[in-house]
């Protein structure tokens, strides 16, 4: 009786799991209520039974992107961690003692994903596609899809893929090109995928991406019509100032003459 008491209590003062979601390069509030912690007994995190911080410090590869709230208040064990990584992904556990024994306040499942800008570029004349993502995460690919079919390179369709690392912004970029014989009852489109993680994709055409596929002399001609009529008023300006000036000048010299 009193041995399933005890586990009764623990049950009892168990935390429940709880899931975070996170997104790479950004922040996440791990969050942990240790009130009833005892002050004298040990305190910590773990990843999936990896220590995060031991009561004291962070381990190596948290030191710089983590910080624990317990110097501003002993009741506050969470950890607010910035600059996610992909391998922070996993099940974080807030661990104390408590009077009735080891407690588990908080259990927490970090989900990660990534975010990823995707423009795609159509030539359907020839029947080539190209695709260009920038995002903060290696482990990824560019895939095709028509018509809800995952394309390969067959006797129809053929796809080259490269990518490279910018190693002042992080961001890496992947270019994929597609040309095919292939025709479909929807548009051919293009996505990215990452290992382990999801992703958030963006499919918006920015920055050198936007002056790749929107081309020059359309975007030559639209600045063309948007400072035409600008450079138009400050001619008409100019000229009709020019008019009242002489028209006030024949003026005096005519009331001169009068005189």
């Amino acid at each position: 009786m009193r041995t399933f008491l005890g586990l009764l209590m623990v049950l009892i003062v168990s935390g429940d799991e709880v899931t975070r979601e996170g997104v790479l390069g950004e922040s996440v509030l791990l969050p942990c209520d240790c009130s009833e912690r005892d002050l004298d007994k040990e305190f910590k995190w773990q990843i999936n039974e990896e220590l995060v911080f031991n009561g004291n410090t962070f381990e190596d590869k948290y030191k710089g992107r983590a910080k624990i709230f317990l110097s501003e208040n002993n009741n506050n064990c969470s950890i607010l961690l910035t600059n996610i990584m992909a391998e922070d992904q996993g099940k974080y556990t807030c661990r104390f003692d408590h009077s009735a024994g080891p407690y588990n306040k908080e259990i927490i499942n970090l989900n990660l994903s990534a975010r990823y800008n995707v423009c795609q570029k159509a030539d359907n004349l020839s029947k080539v596609f190209q695709c260009d993502v920038t995002g903060r995460h290696g482990e990824a690919w560019i895939q095709w899809d028509l018509d809800g079919q995952l394309l390969t390179n067959s006797t129809t369709t053929s796809i080259t893929h490269t990518y490279n690392l910018d190693a002042p912004t992080g961001l890496y970029h992947f270019h994929s090109t597609l040309s095919t014989k292939l025709n479909g009852t929807s548009e051919l489109r293009c996505d990215v995928k990452a290992k382990d993680i999801s992703t958030i994709i963006n499919f918006a055409c920015t920055g050198s991406h936007a002056d790749h596929f929107k081309g020059g002399p359309d975007r030559d001609r639209h600045r063309y019509l948007i400072i035409f009529p600008i450079m138009l008023v400050i001619g008409l300006s100019l000229l009709l100032k020019y008019f009242s000036r002489s028209l006030t000048r024949k003026r005096e010299e005519e009331t001169d003459s009068f005189c």
